[in-house]
């Protein structure tokens, strides 16, 4: 069972991540007050917490925000997920863009994924996209999925660029209900949530910040991430970035 954000999760004991299960639920009332499958220890062994970490928009640009975050209890309209839906948690973070907004890469990699969307998928239309160069504690590496898409701009096995155009938003798969991308990163470790099997998540602004070290969910890491991103002209700021937003971010007048 891992540590939170963290692939040596076999050598924590259950009575740890339990008891970390109780100071997350005792620090925040609405965990507890949910329906979904699985239990609040399965969720923290699949790196499912609030990280505490907060997106640093850029002051030259405009980018897209995100409208529901890592880990959060209820969606954006203030219902409990557990409500509507199995999961009781957030395990990626989503953007509410018009449909048939481009979305670019965060990162170079190869597209292993390019699922079609078929009757009950959660996902729709989903890539999944392998990034050797981002690693885990372990070395390992990471993937981003992104979810809802209207259409594809990639195809299975394609090697993408930072910043390239891999799809565009929609709002494919069961229960969604207004157009977005559902960002996901996965690692390579699995655990168990409800019976489940269920790939190891990170947040993505933890990816975005460059440190993979463990988050404790009870201590978060509570800081602010500085944004880095891809300009209308195919400018990144900063240049020497390795992840970006996975849209293009308009220059402020």
């Amino acid at each position: 069972m891992p540590l939170p954000h963290s692939s040596k999760a076999g050598k924590a004991s259950a009575a740890a991540i339990a008891s970390l299960a109780v100071a997350l639920a005792w620090m925040s009332p609405s965990a507890s007050q949910t329906s979904g499958v699985g239990s609040e220890e399965e969720y923290i062994a699949a790196g499912i917490f609030e990280t505490g970490l907060i997106a640093e928009m850029p002051e030259g640009a405009n980018c897209p925000a995100i409208v529901s975050g890592f880990g959060d209890r209820k969606n954006r309209s203030g219902t409990l997920r557990g409500e509507y839906s199995r999961w009781s948690a957030h395990a990626g973070v989503d953007f509410g863009l018009p449909e048939g907004t481009p979305i670019v890469a965060i990162a170079d990699g190869q597209v292993t994924t390019r699922d079609i969307d078929k009757p009950g998928s959660d996902t729709g239309n989903n890539v999944i996209i392998t990034h050797s160069a981002i690693t885990d504690g372990n070395n390992n590496g990471v993937s981003s999925g992104y979810a809802h898409l209207s259409r594809f701009n990639v195809n299975a096995g394609e090697r993408v660029k930072r910043g390239q155009v891999i799809g565009f938003v929609g709002k494919t798969g069961t229960r969604v209900t207004y157009p977005h991308l559902h960002l996901n990163i996965f690692g390579r470790q699995k655990s168990q949530i409800g019976g489940k099997s269920f790939r190891y998540r990170y947040d993505f602004l933890q990816v975005l910040s460059g440190d993979m070290t463990p988050i404790d969910p009870v201590k978060k890491r509570n800081q602010k991430v500085r944004l880095a991103y891809m300009d209308r002209f195919g400018k990144v700021h900063p240049p020497e970035a390795k992840v970006i937003w996975p849209f293009v971010c308009e220059g402020k007048l």
